[in-house]
């Protein structure tokens, strides 16, 4: 009874998503979070820790009162004292705190989402063409009580990022069950990647209430409706390099974070698990 009682409850949130203005719920997302008094965004944030069950005990700020507003709250820094040791080796680590929604190999230039849907790597990153096929990809979602932080998982150049514009459907698990395709459907930052042993996509995947991703270097990226921004990094001095560890960006609430990777010799660690939660910081490939 109770399975079926969620099973109702879930598809009839799919319904909601299909029919409800996302972008404009997520506009006023945006702009209360950003509230600044005093009592007002300190109400909001202790109704946020209450309904995600937050503890504070891995963030470097402590004292709710200490956050400017709830927006700041979602972007917390996390003291990381509490994470892996970053090491000179060239093992790659993931970028974010969240579940595993999926992982394996790229064949065909598809990758298919929790054994039910197949994804077109073209259609994920808006491009004609890919140099994932035989690669590995990862998927990792993140919950409205993780870190929204998200860092380098090797060292590598920034060479293109693609905002593209679309909707927001949630990303937690019923919906990118019930939804076809959502992936490919929702807003996203592309962020590509290249080194010398191989080349790396970072999709960084919004959903409702996701009011913006903000990229470290280039800040807030704000949800568009209608057109596609694409920025190429050509010129030597244009090109970013990152070091493994570095902080990239942030969403606002949950997301997800696709990782694409071209062909290259390394192998999944043992602890990576369809379902199974990882770290900032925790090895994905050896």
């Amino acid at each position: 009874m109770k399975e079926n009682i969620k099973k109702f409850t879930e598809q009839f949130k799919i319904i909601l998503f299909h029919v409800s203005p996302l972008h404009f719920i997520s506009d006023i997302t945006f702009k209360l979070s950003r509230i600044e008094e005093k009592t007002i965004k300190n109400v909001l944030i202790r109704l946020y820790i209450a309904l995600f069950k937050i503890k504070l005990d891995e963030y470097l700020i402590k004292n709710i009162s200490e956050y400017k507003s709830l927006n700041d709250f979602f972007i917390r820094e996390l003291d990381m004292s509490f994470r892996e040791d970053l090491d000179n080796s060239d093992n790659i680590i993931s970028p974010c705190d969240g579940t595993i929604a999926g992982f394996g190999n790229i064949d065909n230039s598809t990758f298919i989402h929790a054994k039910k849907y197949k994804y077109s790597i073209n259609e994920l990153i808006n491009e004609k063409s890919n140099d994932f096929n035989n690669g590995k990809f990862i998927n990792i979602y993140l919950e409205p009580k993780d870190c929204h932080r998200i860092y380098m998982p090797c060292d590598a150049d920034l060479i293109k990022v693609t905002h593209v514009p679309g909707k927001l459907y949630s990303v937690a698990p019923y919906a990118t069950y019930g939804i076809k395709n959502l992936y490919s459907k929702n807003e996203r930052v592309i962020l590509n990647f290249s080194n010398k042993d191989f080349k790396m996509s970072m999709i960084m995947v919004g959903a409702v209430n996701v009011g913006c991703i903000t990229l470290s270097d280039y800040g807030i990226i704000s949800p568009a409706k209608y057109r596609s921004s694409i920025t190429e990094f050509k010129k030597e001095n244009e090109i970013k390099s990152y070091k493994k560890g570095d902080e990239i960006g942030m969403f606002n609430l949950g997301s997800t974070v696709i990782l694409l990777f071209s062909t290259n010799d390394k192998k999944w660690v043992r602890e990576i698990i369809l379902d199974n939660k990882v770290s900032i910081r925790n090895k994905l490939l050896k």
